[in-house]
């Protein structure tokens, strides 16, 4: 089971600043001088990435949106020492559950009236988690959980189906990708994901991230997307038809995905099933928070080996809007949706997400400031994998609640870092690079992933298009 473990400098002149790493030279040695030191980064830096165009910008957010419910508008919160890790066995997935999944998600048929915004709700029981197809678009994706006091937890990742048969056939065979996919399955050897250590009655949903291509998710592409369950991406389905090897008594729910906005809402391109006893009880959602999240690394003056853009990584949560939706409730408890209103006055948020360097440092994210040493020893690396230890990227190491006077398009940000031995002595500030300068931060999606400590940025970061 895998799981989730769920920036900055102006112009080249100002580039004589640095966040000193454990193992990296102490940048305010009294023998170097700034001016080489900036002369040195930026000649390390293309040498390893190549010539800068004029014309690069070092932000390279999508500003595609994401969606949390209201309790969960906090990245992560920590009320209890859970386990969200899955038990993961195997289970053979038959005709007749693939037919009703098939018959209730035609493929290419829009089915999106059926697609209302949902959440769950954490059973006391344990559940499990089956997945039953992936469709044939050449994407590739990741299927997350997220619980409210736990945090996200990767669940399944395209390719985890091992093996189909066709009718008619004994043999088992790859499911395939692209334009094999699994329309022909007869059968299913898929794997299991048993939850049974999560907060009862804990609101919980799904979201899958997509790349356009397992390449791009290799290389930890910048261009990755969010679709949920709670913004329409997902269609839920009960009273569905069991595989034999269900255990009595259990409660089976069906979830289809779509993988891109704007497609053809069949709610095949990725299905999988609940099971229970009960299952985690499906509820419309009635408020939902929608916002972007602008993420910013940070590197310092790092040798030729080094540019892992991990010694300050903050995201800061903008243009926050709380939707509430309304609903007819039938007799029989179904609900269609209505209308819905926004509410547009929510504040930015920012959260630390790691910290590297030995020097204490004061972010300062439009008008509002952060200083290391307030939460944590300055000289502690955190998060940013030294020494062999694990990133967690859904780490929160602080929040800050409300963050006033940040422009997301001005990038306002910039970081002062202490002098050595975190005096005031060549005390410096930085702040987010001009177009075509040898960058120190760069603002990426809240979805791309830093580096680990000492290991460099993928080069596919730095060849993007240059703005027109």
């Amino acid at each position: 089971m895998r799981t989730g473990k769920l920036f900055l400098i102006g112009s080249f002149a100002v580039l004589g600043v640095a966040l000193t790493s454990c193992s990296k030279t102490d940048l305010f040695d009294s023998n170097a001088e700034n001016e080489k030191q900036k002369d040195a980064y930026a000649s390390n830096f293309v040498k390893k990435y190549g010539e800068i165009d004029p014309n690069q910008s070092w932000d390279f957010t999508t500003q595609a949106p994401s969606y949390s419910l209201e309790s969960s508008s906090r990245a992560l919160t920590r009320d209890g020492e859970y386990n969200a890790n899955a038990t993961v066995d195997t289970m053979l997935v038959g005709k007749s559950t693939i037919e009703w999944m098939s018959e209730n998600m035609k493929a290419g048929k829009n089915n999106v009236k059926k697609g209302k915004p949902f959440y769950l709700q954490v059973p006391t029981n344990s559940f499990t988690i089956v997945p039953i197809f992936q469709g044939t678009a050449s994407y590739y994706w990741q299927l997350w959980m997220h619980v409210d006091g736990v945090g996200d937890n990767l669940v399944w990742s395209k390719g985890d189906i091992k093996f189909i048969t066709k009718e008619g056939a004994t043999n088992w065979t790859s499911p395939g990708t692209g334009n094999k996919g699994m329309n022909s399955a007869f059968q299913i050897k898929a794997p299991t994901y048993t939850y049974a250590n999560l907060p009862a009655n804990a609101n919980m949903y799904f979201y899958l991230l997509v790349w356009d291509s397992e390449t791009d998710f290799k290389n930890n592409s910048l261009n990755v997307r969010e679709l949920s369950s709670l913004n329409q991406m997902m269609l839920a389905l009960i009273d569905c038809e069991a595989p034999s090897n269900v255990p009595a008594g259990n409660m089976v729910s069906i979830i289809g995905c779509e993988d891109k906005e704007k497609g053809d809402y069949d709610y095949e391109d990725l299905v999988f099933m609940m099971y229970g006893n009960p299952a985690p009880p499906i509820k419309h959602v009635d408020e939902v928070i929608e916002g972007k999240t602008k993420r910013y690394m940070m590197e310092d003056l790092g040798g030729d080996d080094d540019f892992d853009f991990n010694d300050v990584v903050v995201d800061v949560n903008y243009n926050r809007v709380k939707k509430t939706y309304f609903y007819d409730i039938a007799n029989d408890g179904s609900w269609t949706y209505t209308g819905e209103k926004e509410e547009v006055s929510l504040p930015d948020q920012a959260i630390i997400r790691a910290a590297g360097g030995t020097l204490d440092f004061t972010l300062k994210i439009g008008d509002t400031t952060w200083q290391k040493s307030s939460k944590f020893n300055p000289k502690e690396m955190l998060n940013t994998g030294w020494n062999g230890s694990e990133i967690n990227y859904t780490e929160v190491l602080d929040e800050i609640e409300e963050v006033k006077g940040w422009n997301p398009t001005a990038n306002n940000i910039s970081v002062t870092v202490a002098g050595k031995d975190n005096s005031g002595v060549g005390e410096k500030t930085i702040g987010f690079p001009e177009k075509g300068h040898v960058p120190m931060i760069i603002a990426v999606d809240g979805r791309v992933n830093w580096m680990t400590e000492r290991i460099g940025a993928p080069a596919d970061w730095f060849k993007v298009k240059t703005a027109e």
